[in-house]
């Protein structure tokens, strides 16, 4: 992999390298700096492959004087690219080789005290074997399994950093594999305030009973008067719902969607039981098109079903 390096701030010689769409960052570390007693402040580096072969390194730092997280003094700037990278090279050693890189050059800040461990836990050993590797040189899925059983159980988790996709795959998971899955609608109030009006303006029908549902008495005659002039031609405007009236109409409309057959998602429950009974559940997105798109929910993730205000399901 050929690294490049930028130069101190402000230079951003490197921010041709950033996509026009942002690209998914992952945070590889987060900490505090210091270059003498009254110098110092927080640093924060990310990660990004935007494309096969490519990695950016994205930096963020301020100093002690300053509102940290509202007047960053060099934020968002890229001043590593990894380039002609090899295709097994995995996003922990990027990190790495980017973040030492930089680093080294005396240029950046080095995190002398770790606030939060991203893709680099920069307090551990880095001649230790990765968590990955360490599972993986177990004998069997069964092992495996035991061993993130017996994880889950601890306080501090050995295992909970490693790709949900590959933490699967080591202890004998195959994604979407299980019939065990539901179907989810989202609760959508902008969505169901266009669909309503859009009901509203021809009368009664669907739209207007089920709005009748959510409103109060005094609200139902003054629905019943407007669709009353709706019907009889009378231009009028729009029947203004409240707030309150939207917030519990909402999920009405996302379960009758529900059950004339529309879905937004699908998640699949995927599990594998530990030799000591333990059930090991991973929940995945389930595309339109069958294809995984997201892990949701590992073993180590609690609950594993959707939130009420986001979703209906079945």
């Amino acid at each position: 992999m050929r690294i490049t390096l930028g130069r101190c701030h402000p230079d951003n010689t490197l921010e041709h390298f950033r996509p026009q769409v942002d690209p998914a960052w992952e945070l590889v570390s987060m900490g505090s700096w210091s270059q003498s007693p009254c110098h110092g402040g927080e640093v924060t580096y990310w990660l990004a492959n935007p494309q096969s072969g490519l990695w950016l390194l994205q930096v963020g730092a301020w100093t002690k004087d300053e509102d940290q997280y509202n007047e960053p003094t060099d934020y968002n700037r890229i001043v590593a690219v990894g380039e002609d990278a090899a295709p097994g090279l995995k996003a922990k050693q990027v990190a790495r080789l980017l973040y030492e890189a930089w680093v080294a050059s005396k240029q950046g800040h080095a995190i002398e005290e770790q606030r939060h461990a991203g893709l680099l836990d920069l307090d551990r050993d880095p001649t230790a074997p990765e968590p990955e590797d360490v599972l993986a040189a177990l004998s069997d899925d069964a092992a495996r399994r035991q061993a993130v059983a017996d994880d889950v159980a601890k306080r501090y988790k050995e295992f909970s950093g490693i790709p949900a996709t590959e933490l699967a795959e080591l202890i004998g998971i195959v994604p979407g594999e299980s019939a065990e899955r539901i179907h989810l609608c989202s609760i959508d109030e902008d969505a169901t305030a266009e669909w309503l009006q859009e009901e509203l303006s021809q009368g009664e029908g669907d739209g207007s009973n089920m709005l009748e549902k959510v409103l109060s008495a005094t609200r139902r005659k003054a629905l019943r008067r407007y669709l009353t002039k709706v019907e009889e031609g009378e231009g009028v405007d729009d029947f203004a719902v409240t707030p309150r009236e939207l917030k519990k109409l909402a999920p009405l409309r996302a379960r009758q969607r529900l059950e004339e057959g529309e879905i937004d998602l699908a998640w699949s429950y995927d599990s594998a039981l530990a030799p000591d009974g333990s059930k090991l559940t991973f929940v995945f997105d389930i595309g339109e098109d069958g294809e995984i798109e997201d892990c949701r929910f590992t073993p180590y993730d609690r609950p594993k079903l959707p939130c009420p205000d986001d979703y209906v399901w079945e």
